[in-house]
């Protein structure tokens, strides 16, 4: 058997959300100790009317609030889009290392280059043709590989028996 999907893969997917985690606790310490420092500034102020003083708060609220705002914006996008690919990415490999294990025999038909999604994660698709024995009849099975690595490399019409979890290729072998 040809391994398509290895353990390794998951525990690279589990650095890379460990990686983007620390990059935004990294940015989120920034955060604190920038407002920290914006607050220690206005509490060393004078209390008094003076205008120059006056004028310094408003320069740290604005200031603030600017910084305040470009974080929240940056922390929807950063934790909405790429922690939330990450994570997704990260449990579906390890669901692919500890779940149950389907193996199949067909022809191989064609490759399906059409981007698929499943729990929040690109796939594109080997399509083979099987036997169903309760309805006596062929049908097309689309078996899902990751879009980011290669297809196998599997002659037209050659009878493969592949491991399965999930509907995602986990290994194959050529059998004809």
């Amino acid at each position: 058997m040809i391994d398509y999907y290895t353990d390794a893969e998951m525990y690279s997917a589990k650095k890379q959300k460990k990686k983007t985690l620390i990059i935004y606790f990294i940015v989120l310490g920034v955060y604190i100790a920038a407002s920290l420092a914006f607050l220690t500034y206005f509490w060393t102020l004078p209390y008094s009317g003076y205008r120059d003083t006056a004028h310094k708060i408003s320069l740290i609220k604005w200031g603030h609030y600017s910084l305040t705002a470009i974080f929240v914006i940056f922390s929807f996008i950063y934790l909405g889009i790429k922690f939330k690919r990450v994570n997704r990415y990260y449990k579906l490999c390890l669901h692919m290392s500890t779940g149950l294990r389907e193996q199949s025999t067909g022809n191989f038909f064609e490759y399906d280059e059409n981007i698929q999604d499943k729990d929040g994660v690109d796939f594109k698709s080997l399509v083979f043709i099987e036997w169903n024995k309760y309805k006596k009849d062929f049908f097309e099975r689309k078996v899902l590989v990751f879009y980011e690595k290669p297809f196998p490399e599997i002659p037209k019409e050659a009878n493969v028996s592949y491991v399965t979890q999930g509907n995602v290729l986990v290994s194959y072998e050529i059998l004809s």
